[in-house]
């Protein structure tokens, strides 16, 4: 009773308004009331146009006949460059508050995920990205324990990875297409991080490319790519 619908705070996931402001007030209003909690995303194409933050201990859950679809358009501005990545989902360590009047600007970007962020997930949503977007990435989360992305297709197409530094659990994720399927370095409390029945397909480079990951694979599926893992 406590969760947040998207779409009762504007969200019309119907494949052309951009939903990024709903989604994000929907993020918002689950830490500014009950402080960790649940998203409810129902079934529809939610076009973003900038990157999502979920904070600490927040989870975005589709429901519904189909899963949701977080979609970035072709051409979206700001995600051409791959040198200077940018995400469609952010898992931040925290929040930051509004500077007070004397303080310094708050950084344009919240704080990554960290040994200390527990219970963030994406569960039951896919994204996708669209044509042009070298500089796109589909998830970024050096979170910790009890944190995971779980039931979750990621179509990279022309993006720089599905995902770029993760931690604790994959289970059950397609990654198809991007330069990398999955991109990442240690996890951040330095524990191994473990991928459970994801599949890799039609990555540029290579389906995992990682530093230092103590990565257990169970189960993976790698199909036309170049290279299975490479190990820097």
């Amino acid at each position: 009773p406590k969760a947040v619908y998207a779409d009762r705070l504007g969200a019309r996931g119907d494949g052309t308004t951009d939903d990024t402001a709903a989604l994000q007030a929907a993020i918002d209003r689950v830490q500014e009331t009950v402080g960790q909690g649940i998203v409810f995303v129902p079934p529809g194409r939610y076009r973003l146009t900038d990157t999502l933050n979920v904070w600490p201990s927040i989870r975005l859950i589709g429901y519904g006949p189909s899963r949701p679809v977080f979609l970035l358009g072709p051409h979206t501005p700001g995600y051409q460059d791959p040198d200077h990545e940018r995400q469609l989902v952010f898992f931040a360590g925290s929040r930051p508050r509004p500077a007070a009047p004397g303080e310094p600007a708050v950084p344009a970007r919240p704080p990554d995920a960290n040994p200390g962020t527990f219970y963030s997930a994406l569960v039951n949503v896919d994204l996708e990205i669209g044509d042009g977007n070298a500089g796109a990435v589909g998830v970024r989360g050096t979170y910790a324990q009890h944190c995971f992305l779980a039931h979750v297709e990621i179509r990279a197409g022309s993006g720089l990875a599905g995902i770029h530094d993760t931690g604790n659990l994959l289970e059950d994720v397609t990654i198809l297409g991007g330069r990398y399927g999955l991109w990442t370095r240690t996890p951040s409390p330095g524990w191994p991080l473990t991928a459970v029945d994801v599949r890799f397909e039609g990555q540029r480079e290579a389906a995992v490319r990682e530093t230092a990951a103590g990565l257990t694979l169970i189960r993976p599926r790698f199909r036309r790519i170049p290279a299975a893992i490479i190990i820097n």
